[in-house]
């Protein structure tokens, strides 16, 4: 195939002989696959779904696979020209990584397996499980609303995915009900992601999303994709910023839909009212029924119209709305399929399971992070992978933009009284005592000069700004003001947030991810806190600069 095509990618393609539009015959290492096309089953904006049978071969030979299969087909030039350029490179290598039997084990089974691929000049061509139930579109257009307690279920599910795709740096840009298929309703839900289409690879370093067309399904599109914050994020009238954050939204949107059973927009002007504050959401159920709080809470924190109040998929899943789904499954990430399993000829039958649980195997930190009831804010967005940051980089303020968070080493300082504070963002210099300058001056020296400090003065319940470090402690010189207070030695720094934050906003952000009940807000002066409560502070920091 042509160039930019990857070894793992490369290693699923089916060399193919076609005999359209009746079948199509796969020359395997130790046997040749017809497969006889049959009715069209779905179609999208890059391609046509169908559904394909495995001839039986004549010699009774014993089949280690799949009797039916849905073929995605999509042309590699677009017919509409508005469609723009589709990479169906992007496509096929976001398919391998999530979908793929030997490569999505380990994320079994929140996305649609995948068989393969081939191609001919006109169009590449996917195979992946089919699945006779359809998609949720379908469903929810011939259903009554689910409840609370089966939608949590899918939300459940489909937050798994996405986390899995955003860890990963992918977001899939197009969640929408029809691109969500079932695998077995209820009493027990099973649900996986598709279309892969428009999902694009966040680059290392690259946080925003930029393209010059609009991407996804408007009833699912985040504001931030029409444009609503393009001024806020950096970017011009002409570019979308995109973060991971839209998937975020998409789900918040599916939520909703699927608990009242229609749009939640239906007009242009009531998604504009909403964005802008002139309009509540709306979770009138009919005949008198309410959601509960927690329900409401969750569905308003996904649908935050500013990308950054967003939570992360890592905290949208602690949200105790989840709770309720968590306890009633667990997915098994690692379940290999058994021989007796893949020679089945049971074309129905999902290749993975839901199995009931008495326990939350995804509990993580952020658990703890979403407040009590009543509470003045929520938690959003501590992630517990720090490598992983710069995916929402954008989310944070430009001046936080070049903390390398790899290789920086953060802390918090506690200051007795508010003047050292004025005289240090006067000078630029900073003292502590004996045993704190001891502490910054390893980290500093151990990080090769990539130290990050947050400031408070003890009493005033707040933080009072942000500072990097520029030299290591100058033990024999101390400016005069620090002198007559007794400290010793200083040091350089540059202020990039003069911003002052109650701690009411970041009471829930622990020192590390491993002491939720040790809280940066009441440490000791010179700990050192984590990546991760970093990160969350400064996004923090950021959400009250912009406001």
């Amino acid at each position: 195939m042509a160039e930019g095509i990857s070894e793992l990618v490369n290693s699923s393609r089916l060399v193919t002989e076609f005999y359209l539009p009746n079948f199509v015959v796969h020359h395997l290492e130790t046997v040749n696959e017809i497969w006889d096309l049959r009715e069209e089953i779905g179609y999208g904006g890059s391609g046509v779904v169908r559904k394909e049978e495995r001839r039986v071969h004549s010699s009774g030979e014993k089949y280690h696979g799949p009797m039916v299969r849905a073929v995605k087909q999509m042309r590699k030039v677009p017919q509409n020209p508005d469609q723009g350029q589709w990479n169906y490179r992007a496509e096929l290598e976001a398919v391998v990584k999530f979908s793929q039997p030997e490569v999505c084990k380990h994320r079994d089974p929140f996305f649609v397996r995948t068989f393969g691929w081939f191609e001919n000049q006109e169009s590449v061509f996917l195979a992946m499980e089919y699945l006779p139930s359809s998609d949720l579109e379908r469903f929810r257009r011939s259903s009554p609303p689910l409840s609370e307690f089966d939608t949590s279920l899918i939300v459940w599910q489909l937050i798994q995915g996405v986390r899995h795709m955003h860890d990963a740096g992918f977001a899939h840009r197009d969640l929408k009900p029809g691109n969500i298929l079932i695998a077995s309703t209820s009493p027990m839900w099973h649900v996986k992601i598709a279309d892969f289409g428009i999902s694009k690879q966040a680059m290392q370093g690259v946080t925003r999303f930029h393209t010059m067309r609009i991407f996804g399904t408007l009833g699912y599109m985040a504001p931030e994709v029409l444009g609503y914050y393009a001024n806020n994020t950096g970017t011009n009238n002409t570019t979308i910023a995109y973060t991971m954050s839209v998937d975020i939204w998409a789900v918040g949107v599916i939520a909703m839909t699927l608990l009242l059973g229609r749009d939640i927009f239906p007009l242009p002007g009531d998604y504009a009212k909403y964005v802008f504050g002139q309009r509540a959401l709306d979770f009138a159920r009919g005949q008198g029924e309410v959601l509960t709080d927690d329900c409401q809470d969750f569905i308003a924190a996904l649908l935050a119209a500013d990308p950054i109040l967003r939570p992360t998929a890592a905290a949208a899943l602690a949200h105790p709305w989840l709770m309720q789904a968590t306890e009633a499954t667990e997915p098994s990430p690692v379940r290999e399929i058994p021989d007796s399993e893949a020679d089945s000829d049971e074309d129905s039958a999902p290749s993975d399971s839901l199995q009931p649980s008495t326990k939350n195997p995804w509990a993580t930190i952020g658990s703890r992070t979403w407040p009590s009831k009543g509470s003045k804010t929520y938690s959003d967005a501590l992630l517990t992978k720090f490598k992983y940051l710069w995916l929402d980089i954008i989310l944070l303020s430009p001046k936080f933009h070049t903390i390398e968070f790899e290789k920086t080493r953060f802390y918090v300082l506690r200051s007795d009284n508010a003047t050292d504070i004025e005289t240090s963002a006067a000078q630029s210099v900073w003292t502590s005592s004996q045993r704190v300058n001891k502490i910054l001056d390893k980290g500093y020296r151990t990080s090769e000069g990539h130290v990050v400090l947050f400031f408070s003065v003890i009493g005033s319940r707040r933080f009072c700004g942000v500072a990097q470090m520029t030299s290591a402690l100058d033990w024999e010189n101390t400016d005069p003001h620090w002198v007559e207070d007794v400290w010793q030695g200083r040091f350089t720094l540059t202020w990039l947030s003069h911003t002052e934050l109650s701690f009411d906003l970041v009471n829930h952000v622990p020192v590390k991810e491993t002491t939720p009940g040790f809280r940066a807000i009441a440490c000791y002066d010179g700990t050192e806190i984590s990546p991760g409560s970093a990160y969350e502070l400064l996004r923090v920091f950021s959400a009250a600069e912009r406001r």
